[in-house]
């Protein structure tokens, strides 16, 4: 995992960067979560509000809406496809996505075909190299709320 001003970036992911969001597929179900920029500049989270299992969620839309104590809105969803599952921990833990945006703290899983076109999702070090610019250009310094 690579470290940028102190944001975590794994480079295994898939990231929609310019949406703040991370992709992790197998096996044809897309796990979407938020980013450790995004977390950082979001504030402490207070709220997650996922859409419901079946929901058929088009790639730019509202995946679940989120609340912190400086932000409100959505978190657009980067690939089409079928919610399966969310994360029922942060409904009782919302704060989790401050302390493990990458792990415990994904938000939801959709299956999704995998021959749709994922052209605007980067990995890699494509990925570092544009999350390198985007936090340096914003002055993003992660840190953790817990």
């Amino acid at each position: 995992m690579a470290e940028i001003q102190g944001c975590d970036i794994p480079e295994n992911l898939l990231y929609d960067i310019e949406n703040n969001v991370w992709v992790r597929t197998e096996n044809g179900i897309a796990t979407v979560g938020m980013t450790d920029p995004a977390q950082t500049l979001s504030g402490r989270i207070l709220f997650v509000r996922p859409k419901r299992v079946g929901a058929v969620i088009e790639q730019g839309k509202s995946l679940a809406s989120l609340e912190s104590g400086k932000w409100a809105g959505p978190l657009v969803c980067p690939v089409s496809g079928t919610i399966v599952e969310t994360n029922a921990t942060l409904l009782q833990e919302p704060a989790l996505l401050n302390i493990d945006p990458y792990g415990a703290a994904w938000i939801a899983k959709l299956s999704y075909d995998p021959q749709q076109d994922l052209h605007h999702l980067v990995t890699g070090d494509e990925a570092l190299r544009l999350y390198r610019e985007k936090i340096v250009r914003d002055k993003i310094q992660c840190m953790r709320c817990s």
